[in-house]
Protein backbone atom coordinates (compact mmCIF):
# COMPACT_ATOMS: atom_id res chain seq x y z
CA UNK A 1 0.00 0.00 0.00
CA UNK A 2 1.23 3.56 -0.71
CA UNK A 3 3.26 4.76 2.27
CA UNK A 4 1.59 8.14 2.49
CA UNK A 5 -2.15 8.44 2.05
CA UNK A 6 -4.24 11.50 1.46
CA UNK A 7 -7.49 10.98 3.36
CA UNK A 8 -10.28 13.23 2.25
CA UNK A 9 -13.29 12.33 4.33
CA UNK A 10 -14.55 11.86 7.85
CA UNK A 11 -16.67 9.12 6.29
CA UNK A 12 -13.64 6.98 5.37
CA UNK A 13 -12.27 7.19 8.92
CA UNK A 14 -15.69 6.29 10.33
CA UNK A 15 -15.94 3.23 8.09
CA UNK A 16 -12.51 2.05 9.19
CA UNK A 17 -13.45 2.31 12.89
CA UNK A 18 -16.65 0.35 12.30
CA UNK A 19 -14.87 -2.64 10.71
CA UNK A 20 -15.45 -5.75 12.82
CA UNK A 21 -12.59 -6.50 15.19
CA UNK A 22 -12.98 -10.19 14.41
CA UNK A 23 -11.85 -9.67 10.84
CA UNK A 24 -8.22 -10.02 9.91
CA UNK A 25 -6.29 -7.11 8.40
CA UNK A 26 -7.92 -5.53 5.39
CA UNK A 27 -6.20 -6.28 2.14
CA UNK A 28 -5.18 -3.14 0.25
CA UNK A 29 -7.42 -1.87 -2.52
CA UNK A 30 -5.64 -0.66 -5.64
CA UNK A 31 -7.17 2.80 -5.90
CA UNK A 32 -4.23 5.07 -6.63
CA UNK A 33 -4.87 7.47 -9.49
CA UNK A 34 -1.78 8.75 -11.29
CA UNK A 35 -1.51 11.45 -13.89
CA UNK A 36 1.56 13.64 -14.39
CA UNK A 37 0.63 17.31 -14.68
CA UNK A 38 2.47 20.47 -15.59
CA UNK A 39 3.13 23.17 -13.02
CA UNK A 40 0.32 25.67 -12.60
CA UNK A 41 0.65 29.35 -11.89
CA UNK A 42 -0.29 30.50 -8.39
CA UNK A 43 -1.84 33.66 -9.85
CA UNK A 44 -5.50 34.16 -8.81
CA UNK A 45 -8.06 34.56 -11.59
CA UNK A 46 -11.50 36.15 -11.68
CA UNK A 47 -14.54 33.88 -11.54
CA UNK A 48 -17.67 34.39 -13.61
CA UNK A 49 -19.57 34.15 -10.30
CA UNK A 50 -19.28 37.48 -8.45
CA UNK A 51 -18.14 37.71 -4.83
CA UNK A 52 -21.60 38.86 -3.72
CA UNK A 53 -23.18 35.52 -4.64
CA UNK A 54 -24.15 32.99 -1.99
CA UNK A 55 -23.27 29.37 -2.82
CA UNK A 56 -26.56 28.33 -1.23
CA UNK A 57 -28.39 30.08 -4.08
CA UNK A 58 -29.84 27.42 -6.42
CA UNK A 59 -27.40 26.40 -9.14
CA UNK A 60 -24.44 28.55 -8.10
CA UNK A 61 -22.43 25.84 -6.33
CA UNK A 62 -22.74 23.70 -9.45
CA UNK A 63 -21.46 26.58 -11.60
CA UNK A 64 -18.54 27.28 -9.27
CA UNK A 65 -17.51 23.62 -9.20
CA UNK A 66 -17.67 23.52 -12.99
CA UNK A 67 -15.33 26.52 -13.11
CA UNK A 68 -12.93 24.80 -10.72
CA UNK A 69 -12.93 21.67 -12.87
CA UNK A 70 -12.02 23.82 -15.87
CA UNK A 71 -9.30 25.60 -13.87
CA UNK A 72 -7.81 22.21 -12.92
CA UNK A 73 -7.19 21.67 -16.64
CA UNK A 74 -8.24 18.04 -16.86
CA UNK A 75 -6.25 16.78 -13.88
CA UNK A 76 -7.81 13.84 -11.94
CA UNK A 77 -10.08 15.25 -9.22
CA UNK A 78 -10.14 13.46 -5.86
CA UNK A 79 -12.02 15.83 -3.55
CA UNK A 80 -14.52 18.68 -3.53
CA UNK A 81 -15.39 20.67 -0.38
CA UNK A 82 -18.17 23.28 -0.24
CA UNK A 83 -19.60 25.53 2.42
CA UNK A 84 -21.73 28.64 2.08
CA UNK A 85 -18.89 30.96 1.06
CA UNK A 86 -16.15 28.80 -0.40
CA UNK A 87 -15.54 25.83 -2.70
CA UNK A 88 -12.32 23.86 -2.92
CA UNK A 89 -11.39 21.26 -5.55
CA UNK A 90 -8.38 19.00 -4.98
CA UNK A 91 -6.70 17.19 -7.85
CA UNK A 92 -3.61 15.08 -8.46
CA UNK A 93 -0.67 17.24 -9.44
CA UNK A 94 2.98 16.56 -10.25
CA UNK A 95 4.41 13.46 -8.57
CA UNK A 96 0.97 12.31 -7.43
CA UNK A 97 0.83 15.17 -4.94
CA UNK A 98 -2.33 17.10 -4.05
CA UNK A 99 -3.02 20.57 -5.39
CA UNK A 100 -6.21 22.57 -5.15
CA UNK A 101 -8.21 25.30 -6.84
CA UNK A 102 -10.16 27.45 -4.38
CA UNK A 103 -13.15 29.69 -5.15
CA UNK A 104 -13.60 32.45 -2.59
CA UNK A 105 -15.26 35.83 -2.97
CA UNK A 106 -15.36 35.66 -6.75
CA UNK A 107 -11.70 34.71 -7.16
CA UNK A 108 -10.17 31.33 -8.05
CA UNK A 109 -6.75 30.74 -6.48
CA UNK A 110 -4.42 27.74 -6.99
CA UNK A 111 -3.10 26.16 -3.79
CA UNK A 112 -0.24 23.75 -3.15
CA UNK A 113 -1.52 21.26 -0.58
CA UNK A 114 1.85 19.93 0.54
CA UNK A 115 3.88 16.79 -0.01
CA UNK A 116 1.52 13.93 0.91
CA UNK A 117 0.98 11.44 -1.88
CA UNK A 118 -2.54 11.01 -3.23
CA UNK A 119 -4.02 7.51 -3.10
CA UNK A 120 -7.70 7.93 -3.91
CA UNK A 121 -10.12 7.23 -6.71
CA UNK A 122 -10.71 10.19 -9.03
CA UNK A 123 -14.14 11.26 -10.28
CA UNK A 124 -15.96 13.85 -12.37
CA UNK A 125 -17.54 16.44 -10.03
CA UNK A 126 -19.89 17.56 -12.81
CA UNK A 127 -21.77 14.25 -12.49
CA UNK A 128 -22.89 15.12 -8.94
CA UNK A 129 -26.11 17.05 -8.34
CA UNK A 130 -25.06 20.28 -6.61
CA UNK A 131 -27.99 22.31 -7.90
CA UNK A 132 -29.42 22.85 -4.40
CA UNK A 133 -26.66 22.63 -1.80
CA UNK A 134 -28.83 24.45 0.76
CA UNK A 135 -31.33 21.58 0.65
CA UNK A 136 -28.58 19.03 1.30
CA UNK A 137 -27.43 21.01 4.32
CA UNK A 138 -31.01 21.27 5.63
CA UNK A 139 -31.58 17.52 5.31
CA UNK A 140 -28.25 16.80 7.01
CA UNK A 141 -29.12 19.10 9.92
CA UNK A 142 -32.42 17.30 10.41
CA UNK A 143 -30.77 13.87 10.39
CA UNK A 144 -27.69 14.68 12.49
CA UNK A 145 -29.31 17.20 14.83
CA UNK A 146 -26.66 19.85 14.14
CA UNK A 147 -26.09 22.65 11.63
CA UNK A 148 -22.86 23.97 13.17
CA UNK A 149 -20.21 24.86 10.56
CA UNK A 150 -21.56 22.45 7.99
CA UNK A 151 -19.35 21.29 5.15
CA UNK A 152 -20.20 19.24 2.08
CA UNK A 153 -17.55 16.89 0.68
CA UNK A 154 -17.35 14.66 -2.36
CA UNK A 155 -14.64 12.01 -2.29
CA UNK A 156 -13.93 8.31 -2.08
CA UNK A 157 -15.83 6.69 0.78
CA UNK A 158 -14.61 3.11 0.50
CA UNK A 159 -13.29 0.82 -2.25
CA UNK A 160 -13.92 3.23 -5.12
CA UNK A 161 -17.34 4.32 -3.86
CA UNK A 162 -17.62 8.09 -4.39
CA UNK A 163 -20.24 9.70 -2.17
CA UNK A 164 -21.33 13.13 -0.98
CA UNK A 165 -21.29 13.74 2.76
CA UNK A 166 -22.27 16.62 5.01
CA UNK A 167 -20.41 16.98 8.30
CA UNK A 168 -20.48 19.51 11.12
CA UNK A 169 -17.88 20.99 13.45
CA UNK A 170 -17.84 20.07 16.27
CA UNK A 171 -18.71 16.73 14.68
CA UNK A 172 -22.15 15.25 15.27
CA UNK A 173 -22.62 12.48 12.74
CA UNK A 174 -21.92 12.23 9.03
CA UNK A 175 -24.90 12.28 6.66
CA UNK A 176 -24.43 10.55 3.30
CA UNK A 177 -25.90 11.35 -0.11
CA UNK A 178 -25.68 9.62 -3.48
CA UNK A 179 -24.54 11.48 -6.59
CA UNK A 180 -28.12 12.54 -7.37
CA UNK A 181 -28.41 14.26 -3.99
CA UNK A 182 -30.66 11.63 -2.41
CA UNK A 183 -29.92 10.94 1.26
CA UNK A 184 -28.72 7.40 1.92
CA UNK A 185 -31.21 6.24 4.55
CA UNK A 186 -30.49 5.23 8.08
CA UNK A 187 -32.04 1.85 8.77
CA UNK A 188 -34.17 0.39 11.53
CA UNK A 189 -33.16 -3.26 11.15
CA UNK A 190 -36.09 -4.39 13.29
CA UNK A 191 -38.39 -3.33 10.43
CA UNK A 192 -38.67 -5.76 7.50
CA UNK A 193 -38.54 -3.04 4.83
CA UNK A 194 -35.33 -1.52 6.22
CA UNK A 195 -33.84 -4.96 6.79
CA UNK A 196 -34.45 -5.81 3.12
CA UNK A 197 -32.66 -2.59 2.09
CA UNK A 198 -29.68 -3.48 4.27
CA UNK A 199 -29.50 -7.00 2.86
CA UNK A 200 -29.65 -5.76 -0.72
CA UNK A 201 -26.89 -3.26 0.05
CA UNK A 202 -24.50 -5.96 1.24
CA UNK A 203 -25.42 -8.48 -1.46
CA UNK A 204 -24.37 -5.85 -4.02
CA UNK A 205 -25.17 -7.98 -7.08
CA UNK A 206 -23.58 -11.10 -5.58
CA UNK A 207 -25.91 -14.10 -5.64
CA UNK A 208 -23.79 -16.71 -3.87
CA UNK A 209 -22.67 -15.97 -0.33
CA UNK A 210 -20.94 -17.75 2.56
CA UNK A 211 -22.60 -16.12 5.57
CA UNK A 212 -25.29 -13.51 6.16
CA UNK A 213 -25.67 -11.98 9.62
CA UNK A 214 -27.77 -9.29 11.31
CA UNK A 215 -27.19 -7.81 14.77
CA UNK A 216 -29.76 -5.54 16.42
CA UNK A 217 -29.99 -3.96 19.86
CA UNK A 218 -33.65 -3.22 20.45
CA UNK A 219 -32.69 -0.89 23.32
CA UNK A 220 -30.73 1.35 20.96
CA UNK A 221 -32.36 0.99 17.56
CA UNK A 222 -30.64 2.63 14.56
CA UNK A 223 -27.34 2.96 16.38
CA UNK A 224 -24.00 2.29 14.70
CA UNK A 225 -23.90 -1.08 16.51
CA UNK A 226 -26.89 -2.33 14.50
CA UNK A 227 -25.59 -3.89 11.32
CA UNK A 228 -26.05 -6.43 8.57
CA UNK A 229 -23.08 -8.09 6.88
CA UNK A 230 -22.34 -10.76 4.33
CA UNK A 231 -19.21 -12.80 3.64
CA UNK A 232 -18.44 -13.69 0.03
CA UNK A 233 -15.51 -15.47 -1.56
CA UNK A 234 -13.63 -12.74 -3.39
CA UNK A 235 -10.76 -14.82 -4.77
CA UNK A 236 -9.41 -18.22 -3.67
CA UNK A 237 -8.20 -17.82 -0.11
CA UNK A 238 -9.67 -14.30 0.30
CA UNK A 239 -13.02 -13.66 2.00
CA UNK A 240 -14.67 -10.27 1.57
CA UNK A 241 -17.00 -8.95 4.25
CA UNK A 242 -19.53 -6.30 3.19
CA UNK A 243 -20.93 -4.40 6.16
CA UNK A 244 -23.94 -2.07 6.25
CA UNK A 245 -24.63 -0.46 9.61
CA UNK A 246 -27.81 1.37 10.48
CA UNK A 247 -26.05 4.71 10.08
CA UNK A 248 -23.47 4.42 7.28
CA UNK A 249 -23.43 2.97 3.75
CA UNK A 250 -21.92 -0.40 2.93
CA UNK A 251 -18.17 -0.73 3.31
CA UNK A 252 -15.77 -3.62 2.74
CA UNK A 253 -13.06 -5.48 4.62
CA UNK A 254 -11.08 -8.48 3.39
CA UNK A 255 -9.20 -11.27 5.10
CA UNK A 256 -7.22 -14.33 4.08
CA UNK A 257 -9.24 -17.39 4.92
CA UNK A 258 -10.30 -20.74 3.50
CA UNK A 259 -14.04 -20.97 4.30
CA UNK A 260 -15.32 -23.95 6.28
CA UNK A 261 -18.93 -23.40 5.19
CA UNK A 262 -20.49 -23.89 1.78
CA UNK A 263 -21.58 -21.04 -0.52
CA UNK A 264 -25.34 -20.79 -1.01
CA UNK A 265 -27.84 -18.76 -3.03
CA UNK A 266 -28.83 -15.69 -0.99
CA UNK A 267 -32.24 -15.57 -2.70
CA UNK A 268 -33.38 -18.40 -0.39
CA UNK A 269 -33.30 -15.93 2.53
CA UNK A 270 -36.63 -14.26 3.34
CA UNK A 271 -36.04 -10.91 5.10
CA UNK A 272 -39.46 -11.28 6.76
CA UNK A 273 -38.33 -14.53 8.43
CA UNK A 274 -35.12 -12.88 9.66
CA UNK A 275 -37.11 -9.91 10.97
CA UNK A 276 -39.56 -12.16 12.79
CA UNK A 277 -36.72 -14.09 14.44
CA UNK A 278 -35.09 -10.84 15.57
CA UNK A 279 -38.32 -9.61 17.13
CA UNK A 280 -39.23 -12.92 18.82
CA UNK A 281 -35.73 -13.95 19.89
CA UNK A 282 -36.21 -13.19 23.63
CA UNK A 283 -39.24 -15.51 23.71
CA UNK A 284 -37.64 -18.12 21.46
CA UNK A 285 -34.49 -18.22 23.59
CA UNK A 286 -36.35 -17.91 26.89
CA UNK A 287 -34.32 -14.79 27.64
CA UNK A 288 -37.00 -12.10 28.20
CA UNK A 289 -34.56 -9.38 29.29
CA UNK A 290 -32.10 -9.55 26.40
CA UNK A 291 -32.03 -6.77 23.83
CA UNK A 292 -29.08 -7.57 21.57
CA UNK A 293 -29.88 -10.31 19.06
CA UNK A 294 -27.74 -11.80 16.27
CA UNK A 295 -29.28 -13.85 13.48
CA UNK A 296 -26.83 -15.67 11.19
CA UNK A 297 -27.45 -17.73 8.05
CA UNK A 298 -24.87 -20.14 6.65
CA UNK A 299 -24.60 -23.69 5.34
CA UNK A 300 -22.32 -26.04 7.29
CA UNK A 301 -20.28 -28.43 5.19
CA UNK A 302 -22.36 -31.40 6.43
CA UNK A 303 -25.76 -29.76 5.84
CA UNK A 304 -27.89 -30.06 2.71
CA UNK A 305 -29.27 -26.51 3.01
CA UNK A 306 -28.56 -23.25 4.87
CA UNK A 307 -29.55 -22.90 8.51
CA UNK A 308 -30.40 -19.91 10.67
CA UNK A 309 -28.79 -19.46 14.08
CA UNK A 310 -30.41 -17.07 16.56
CA UNK A 311 -28.17 -15.97 19.44
CA UNK A 312 -28.68 -13.72 22.44
CA UNK A 313 -27.75 -13.66 26.11
CA UNK A 314 -25.47 -16.67 25.77
CA UNK A 315 -28.25 -18.85 24.34
CA UNK A 316 -28.85 -19.97 20.79
CA UNK A 317 -31.42 -21.73 18.66
CA UNK A 318 -31.01 -23.20 15.16
CA UNK A 319 -33.90 -23.05 12.69
CA UNK A 320 -34.56 -23.87 9.06
CA UNK A 321 -35.03 -21.15 6.44
CA UNK A 322 -38.71 -20.79 7.43
CA UNK A 323 -37.80 -20.12 11.05
CA UNK A 324 -38.86 -23.54 12.34
CA UNK A 325 -36.70 -24.80 15.20
CA UNK A 326 -34.36 -27.71 14.41
CA UNK A 327 -34.27 -29.92 17.50
CA UNK A 328 -30.97 -31.69 16.79
CA UNK A 329 -29.01 -29.52 14.38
Amino acid sequence: MTACRFIGATALALAAMLALSSCAATLPAQTTSRSPSPSMSATPSASAIPASHDLFAPGLAQQVVSELVTAAAGKPVVRVVINRTQARLTYIGDGDRPRSMVWLAGVITPSDDGTDLVAATSFDPNTFNLSDVASLFTIAAQVSGSAERQELQINEYDHRQILMTVTTSPESSTVFFDRDGNPIPRLDLTVDKDLAIGLNDVYYHRRFVLTVSVTVDSADVMSSADQVWVDVLDTPGVVERRIRTATVPMFITQRRETPSTLPFDQTVIDPAVIGQLIRTAPLLLEQPDVTTVTVTVNQPADADQPRITVESGGSKVVTDLMGNKIENP
